[in-house]
């Protein structure tokens, strides 16, 4: 049982180990690690939320990076975590 007593008033609700469980599955990571496949350089990038990165250049060896087939953006392809909108299964770009 978990109760609460913020709002002045006191409510109590039976405990579940899944509380929170639905806002964390529906708020993205937004960092990810992208790995230059030519040189092996590494950079932590913000990703967009609202569009998909086709390009990106290592600031490196200067590499242009692409998706691979199959691949929406760059971070689904040379990132340490997939693009926001494919995390949250609704598809890249689309």
């Amino acid at each position: 049982m978990t109760c609460d007593g913020t709002s002045g008033q006191w409510s109590c609700r039976p405990y579940s180990p899944f509380q929170g469980l639905e806002l964390a599955m529906s708020t993205p990571v937004l960092h990810s690690l992208l790995t230059c496949p030519q040189c092996g350089h590494a950079r932590q990038e913000l990703m967009p939320t609202d569009a998909c990165q086709f390009f990106y250049e290592c600031e490196h060896c200067k590499q242009l990076l692409r998706p691979k087939s199959g691949d929406c953006c760059v971070y689904c392809s040379y990132g340490s975590v997939k693009c926001p909108p494919v995390q949250l299964q609704k598809g890249c770009c689309g």
